[in-house]
């Protein structure tokens, strides 16, 4: 059951990641590390033991099975720690991003905006051109009139 939890972490987080929002970007690396937390607390069996404290040098081969294992909680915890640190890093390098261009796109992302919307949908040739416009004049006005569009334009300074 817990690495069918793993692998539905590890796949959400993936789908995250490759949806390239800044949020889903976070998220995505989120999920990817609890995942990670979760596979490495399944490494190490949850058993009841005596601490890993031997008493006598002699007794170490006889009590060695007795013992818990810290290694794995040791592990979680530093991965908790590095996953930490990684989201406060990228929440930052997302947020100098944005204070510099504006906009939350990714610069390949803004094709994949403009090209979505049907630019001829509500336009109406006769009425913004000349009446002896040939073909090419109403596709160049169109054209300029889609990547033009001040909500479309990322400033870089």
């Amino acid at each position: 059951m817990l690495a069918l939890l793993v692998g539905v972490l590890f796949g959400c987080g993936a789908y995250l990641i490759m949806l390239r929002g800044q949020i889903k970007l976070v998220l995505g690396l989120g999920l990817i590390t609890h995942a990670v937390n979760l596979a490495l607390f399944g490494t190490g069996p949850l058993t009841r033991g005596a601490p890993p404290i031997v008493p006598e040098e002699g007794a170490t081969a006889a009590m060695a099975s007795q013992f818990a294992d810290p290694l794995p909680q040791a592990l979680i915890l530093t991965a908790i720690v590095i996953s930490f640190g990684v989201t406060a890093f990228i929440v930052v390098l997302i947020y100098r991003r944005d204070a510099l261009t504006g906009s939350d796109l990714a610069p390949g992302e803004l094709a994949t905006v403009i090209n979505t919307a049907d630019p001829f949908a509500g336009f109406d040739p006769r009425a913004t051109l000349p009446e002896a416009a040939d073909d090419y004049d109403i596709l160049q006005y169109e054209l300029d009139e889609v990547y033009n569009r001040p909500e479309a334009e990322v400033v870089y300074e």
